[in-house]
């Protein structure tokens, strides 16, 4: 072997290993993020005895984490061109890390919205900026199996929170659920310094003030008015509507002002690419139909059925956990062989599931689990690859961390919208089965409407998939 093949074979290895170790740490760093989402929700009733507030209340420790984790998305694109990826990531799991620490010392429950904004905004900041570092490091033909390690780690963390907070909660208190996220966060943090590379910034970039103000009262306008909606009753409330209206006139306003500047808050050269519109529609899609799973499981197990909580955490862990143990393979073949096969057999299972669970909602346990494993192996098919497909087609790099951060907004945005409107459905529909049914009946009718809508919904992205390039991408040569 010849010294200048030695230098290269050195110089290759070397690179893949600065890639794994930047792959772990993101993937440290998000799993950081995800436990803490997943692992808290059982503490909700412990949060209501200890600080003696309602329902209404308590709700707030999820709506301040989704709004301020909504409005660091905005800004995710701006300031990882400005400061840096590496920068900014750091600095945003310290500020999760740092805000962990400091809920063990919550004793007021203002202290604990507080520092759950803190957790939002810094969540805000990782996730898109996970996906940006990785596509910046990984080249192209190498980004499906990369994006699936990354994903499978996302669901991997989400599968076991509940039960890691559940049994936290028995032995010690929920303040003990804040430092679950520290070790985790320490070690990514001390990776992430060693090993993220240093991006390139442009500090001649100007922050669009106006569109911000405008799509921040337009976001929190909705989430605070959708959050005031409990039962059918609320939409009465005028408070409801002034919300909405003032959400839908900030929102047009923002798009109206917006659509011609070059440094808006959301590029819209982004939607440029039919692709990642294609994978931003399945995004959305395969996103709502979770949502609305994840309210109606539980009600269809502990409500309708009359069974422990416990078969509700077994049959939504089934799902996250196949689909992290399949997100992998199915990077790599999105890799070798494109999206569209793949994308299309992901929506078709995940179809099939929503209608399985539907028809087997009172038959059997068993057929619910395999349901949900089904739905688990469709969603780890065509959710993940097809993100990673729509992100592929961008033509800037510096363009992926903002279509990461909008896709996540649009995602979340959607799914409150959708959740809401499918709890007033069941509310409706279940009302109108109680004049000929008994209440666990009336409510497995709607319960049943409801996963047979998710199905026709999940089925109506097909299209989108179809429209995906039909072989692999070209191998595009990544200076590192």
């Amino acid at each position: 072997m010849t010294e200048l093949s030695k230098s290269e074979s050195r110089t290759a290895s070397d690179v893949s290993m600065s890639q794994r170790w930047v792959m772990i740490s993101v993937m440290l760093g998000t799993g950081t993020v995800s436990i803490n989402n997943s692992s808290f929700n059982p503490a909700i009733p412990q949060l209501m005895q200890d600080f003696h507030i309602a329902e209404a209340t308590v709700s707030w420790v999820i709506v301040i984490f989704l709004l301020s984790m909504s409005l660091s998305l905005l800004v995710t694109g701006f300031l990882s061109q400005y400061f840096g990826k590496r920068r900014v990531y750091l600095s945003a799991l310290s500020i999760f890390m740092l805000s962990s620490i400091c809920g063990v010392l919550a004793s007021a429950f203002e202290t604990v919205l507080v520092i759950r904004a803190l957790q939002g905004f810094s969540s805000g900041l990782m996730i898109p900026l996970s996906l940006g570092i990785i596509f910046s490091v990984t080249p192209k033909q190498q980004r499906g199996a990369a994006t699936g390690l990354w994903g499978a780690m996302i669901m991997l963390t989400l599968a076991c929170g509940p039960m890691l907070g559940a049994l936290i909660l028995v032995l010690f208190n929920w303040q003990a659920l804040f430092l679950l996220n520290v070790p985790l966060a320490l070690l990514a943090l001390a990776i992430g310094w060693l090993y993220l590379p240093k991006q390139s910034i442009d500090t001649s970039l100007k922050f669009d003030w106006l569109g911000f103000v405008l799509l921040a009262i337009s976001i929190v306008s909705l989430l605070i008015g959708l959050s005031t909606v409990k039962q059918l009753q609320d939409l009465q409330q005028l408070s409801f509507w002034w919300l909405l209206g003032l959400s839908g006139l900030t929102g047009f306003v923002f798009f109206w002002s917006s659509r011609k500047k070059t440094d808006a808050i959301i590029t819209w050269r982004l939607f440029q690419s039919r692709e990642f519109n294609y994978s931003l529609m399945i995004s959305v899609v395969h996103t709502v139909g979770l949502f609305i799973s994840l309210l109606l499981i539980p009600l269809l197990i502990q409500n309708t059925l009359q069974l422990s909580p416990i078969w509700t955490g077994l049959l939504l862990m089934s799902s996250a956990l196949t689909t992290s143990l399949c997100s992998n393979c199915a990077g790599k073949y999105l890799d070798q062989h494109g999206a569209k096969q793949l994308i299309i057999f992901g929506i078709l299972l995940t179809a099939i599931s929503f209608i399985g669970l539907g028809l087997a909602a009172n038959v059997s346990l068993i057929l619910l689990i395999v349901c949900m494993v089904i739905h688990g192996l469709g969603f780890g098919l065509s959710y993940m690859p097809a993100t990673t497909a729509g992100l592929n087609h961008l033509h800037d790099p510096e363009l992926v961390t903002q279509a990461a951060a909008v896709n996540n907004l649009f995602r979340r945005l959607s799914s409150a919208v959708a959740v809401v409107i499918a709890g007033l459905y069941l509310q409706i529909r279940t009302q109108i089965f109680l004049s000929n049914h008994e209440l666990p009946i009336a409510q497995l009718y709607a319960i049943r409407e409801l996963f047979f809508f998710c199905a026709g919904m999940t089925l109506l992205a097909l299209p989108y998939a179809w429209k995906f390039p039909n072989h692999k991408q070209p191998k595009l040569h990544i200076e590192h």
